[in-house]
C-alpha cells in the first residue's frame, strides 16, 4: 500500500496549483502515480484512497479558501460578462440611433433640396412667363403706335391702303394675336375673365371682318396691290385700341 503521508503531501500540493509534473517531481515519483492518487486510486492492491483523508483534504482552511476564490473569480467573471453584454447592447442601441438620426438627416436634407429645386423651377418658369409678355406686349405697342399713326393721317376716320400691305399689317396683329392665345394656354390664363383678351380679340374680328369683305369683292384678275380697301374705327374700337395702348395686355 503506497504511503499516506506522500499521497496527502500530493493532495496538498494539488491545493497549492502545483501541476502533476511538479507534483511528481517533488515527491520522486512517476506522474501515472500521482495521477492515481489525485483520482483515489491505489496501486496494485486495488484499494481507494481513504475517503476520511479526503474529506480532511478538501476541507482544509486553505481549500476552501481556495473554493471560495474560485466562486468569487467565476461571480466576477459571470458579472463582468453579464456588464460587457450590457454595454455592448447600449453600444448597438446608441449606434442604432445615430443611424436613424442620420438618415432623418439626410431626408431632411433632400427634402429641403427637393423644395429648393421646386422654388428655383418656379421661379424660373415666372421668369420666363415675364418675357414672353413682355415681348407680345411690346409687339402690340409697335403695332398700336404705327396705327396710331395711320389715324392721324387720315384724321382719324377711314383708312385707306392697298389689299397687300393691310394683308401685311393685320398678319403682323394676327401673329400677336396666336402669341397671346398660346402663351395663354401654356400658362393656364383664364380668357374668359382676361379684359385685355376681350379688346384684343375684338380688335382681330374687326380687322378679319374687312379683310374677308375685301377678299369677297376682289375680281380673279386683280393684284392685290391693285386694291384699295378702307377701314374704320367706331367709338368700340376705338376705346377697344385705347385700353390695349394704355396697358400691358398681361398687366
Amino acid at each position: 500500500m503506497e504511503d499516506q503521508a506522500l499521497i496527502k503531501r500530493a493532495l496538498e500540493l494539488q491545493e497549492m496549483g502545483k501541476s502533476i509534473r511538479q507534483i511528481a517531481a517533488a515527491l520522486n515519483t512517476s506522474k501515472s502515480t500521482v495521477f492515481r492518487w489525485l483520482n483515489g486510486q491505489s496501486g496494485n492492491g486495488g484499494n481507494t484512497l481513504p475517503i476520511d483523508l479526503i474529506a480532511i483534504t478538501s476541507n482544509t482552511p486553505q481549500s476552501l479558501k481556495q473554493k471560495n476564490k474560485n466562486e468569487m473569480e467565476n461571480n466576477n467573471d459571470l458579472n463582468r460578462l453579464e456588464r460587457e453584454i450590457a454595454l455592448k447592447k447600449l453600444q448597438l442601441e446608441h449606434d442604432l440611433e445615430l443611424r436613424k438620426l442620420a438618415q432623418q438627416d439626410k431626408e431632411l436634407e433632400l427634402r429641403k433640396r427637393e423644395l429648393e429645386l421646386k422654388h428655383l423651377e418656379k421661379d424660373a418658369i415666372a421668369r420666363q412667363q415675364l418675357i414672353e409678355e413682355r415681348k407680345i406686349n411690346h409687339g402690340l405697342k409697335v403695332w398700336i403706335e404705327k396705327e396710331r399713326t395711320l389715324l392721324s393721317q387720315f384724321d382719324y376716320e377711314e383708312i385707306e391702303m392697298d389689299l397687300a400691305t393691310f394683308k401685311r399689317h393685320f398678319k403682323a396683329l394676327y401673329k400677336l394675336w396666336q402669341q397671346a392665345e398660346e402663351h395663354m394656354a401654356v400658362y393656364a390664363i383664364d380668357a374668359e375673365s382676361h379684359l385685355g383678351h376681350y379688346y384684343f380679340k375684338s380688335l382681330i374680328e374687326m380687322f378679319n371682318e374687312t379683310l374677308e369683305n375685301a377678299i369677297e369683292d376682289q375680281d380673279e384678275d386683280e393684284e392685290d396691290i391693285d386694291i384699295i380697301i378702307s377701314y374704320e374705327y367706331d367709338d368700340d374700337s376705338i376705346e377697344f385700341l385705347e385700353n390695349l395702348e394704355n396697358s400691358d395686355f398681361f398687366s
